[in-house]
This record gives structure tokens, sequence and C-alpha cells, in this order.
């Protein structure tokens, strides 16, 4: 799969759908397949109703008789980071069973979010983040994927913070999932960030806002260095079929035209030929 074909659709962007019980993970399935002519599942871990290997096997099974690559795995309730050591340790036995879960249904990805609730993170707190993840990289690692967190809440929205994370991380199989301008700054400032982290964005979250404005956001990424799926992410929980629908093909719209001869450019139009029939 490579970045023309390679657009997916985070299962978060039917949380409404899901929260009325329109929606199943495997109603997910079939819409990303079936409804949307994708080759790739986006899950968020508020699908999942069991980590019980059977129901993995399950769901492996449903993404496989789709054709459907799992190139990312949501984690929540897994963060890092928390104040009260029993959370902490819930959160680390949450993650590894996350982490397993990975394993199961072949996700290429998994994001564990930070946890620090603070604008900045602490030594402490960076040490112990430093040491998690890279536990869990090793882990990953082998089964081939890769793990890292989200520019998502708290001190994962400070850009010198997650530099120095990426700094200290040592693992190669460590990365971001970059949720576009989910950053603390200005806008021009988010802009820069999300440029800067590209290259170790092994993922990526492209929300509404950044889908409509995908012409000016999307080429500057490419020419960082982004080459992973590009999935979108409907936060709005009314009319999400549609919504999700336009904003891939913005997305779509975007990147299909990009070419690569040694340098990420715009293709230019195609000309046509200068004679009467053409003019009719």
């Amino acid at each position: 799969m490579n970045t023309f074909t390679n657009f997916g659709v985070m299962s978060y962007s039917f949380h409404g759908l899901k929260n009325v019980g329109a929606m199943d993970l495997f109603g997910y399935l079939e819409t990303v397949r079936y409804r949307y002519g994708l080759q790739t599942a986006d899950l968020w871990n508020g699908f999942i109703t069991s980590y019980d290997d059977g129901y993995l096997r399950l769901v492996r099974q449903h993404l496989d008789e789709r054709g459907l690559e799992l190139v990312n795995f949501c984690c929540d309730m897994a963060h890092v980071w928390e104040d009260d050591m029993d959370k902490r340790a819930q959160n680390e036995e949450m993650a590894w069973k996350c982490i397993h879960a990975a394993e199961v249904l072949g996700a290429k990805t998994i994001r564990i979010d930070l946890g620090i609730r603070e604008d900045k993170a602490s030594e402490e707190q960076m040490n112990y983040v430093v040491e998690k993840y890279s536990e869990y990289c090793r882990a990953a690692a082998k089964f081939g994927a890769k793990v890292g967190p989200e520019n998502h809440w708290g001190a994962s929205w400070d850009y010198e913070t997650m530099v120095e994370l990426f700094r200290r991380v040592e693992e190669p199989n460590f990365g971001l999932l970059l949720h576009l301008g989910n950053w603390f700054g200005t806008e021009d400032e988010k802009d820069e960030y999300d440029r800067a982290m590209a290259s170790k964005a092994m993922h990526i979250h492209i929300n509404y806002e950044h889908c409509v404005d995908a012409d000016r956001v999307i080429p500057p990424l490419v020419e960082a260095g982004y080459s992973g799926c590009w999935s979108v992410e409907s936060h709005k929980s009314v009319n999400e079929y549609n919504n999700v629908a336009f904003q891939l093909a913005q997305i779509k719209r975007v990147v299909a035209p990009l070419q690569y001869d040694g340098s990420w450019k715009v293709a230019p139009p195609a000309v046509k030929a200068d004679n009467d029939e053409d003019k009719l």
C-alpha cells in the first residue's frame, strides 16, 4: 500500500452512531470497506468489547475477510502517566492488554497517550514515560508495530515537551500519532509544529477543519517527510456518514495529484490538443 491509496477513517468518527447503538465494531469494518471502499481500518478501543483472545481472533477474522489492514490502534485508558500510582498501574495493565490485542489484530501502529495533564512535563514525569514507552516499543517491535503518543491533551500539546520525548526515547519504532493542529500556540505556530513533526509521525489524524483547508495543509506535510496513512477523524457526532465522506474526499482530492520524482509536487494539468474537435 502506498501514499496514493493509503487512506483511512478513524472509528471514533462514528462515536455518535455508536452511542445510540447504531454502529458496533463490525459495522465499522463494513462501513470503511464497502461504503468508503477503503483498504484500512483505524480502530479506537472504545469499539472493543473484550480483550479475550477468542473475541480478538474473531475481529481479526473480520479484518482479514474484508482485506483490511489495521493501520492504527488507539488505546484510551492506557495513558502512561497518572499522578496516582494505583491508577498508573491500572493504566499499564491496560496498555499491555492493548499491545497484545494489537499483535493479534495485526496493528501497524499503536497510540498510547502521554497522560501528563500539566502543560509541561516534570523531570520525574519525563523519566517515567521515557522508560515505559521504551518498554512498549521493544514489545511491539517483536511483531513489527510502532508505538507512541498522540499530541492529544495536556503536555502532549507542548511542542518542546514532545521534541524532548523524541530525543530521549531511542527505540527505532517510536513514533507520533500526529493530530493536526493540536498544539499550544498561534495558528502559524501550530502549522509549523505539524510540519516539524511530520517526519516523526507514524500515523495522522485530520479533523474536519483541516480537511476543509486541505489544499494548504497537506502538501507541506508530504514535503516535510510524512509518508503514512492519511486518516480522517470527525468529532461532530451528528451526520457522521456524510461528514466523513466529505473529509475523505477532500484528502483524496489533494493527495491524489501529488507525484514523486525526488521531490513532492502537484502534477501539472494535462494539455489538450489544439484542434477543432477539442473545442466542441
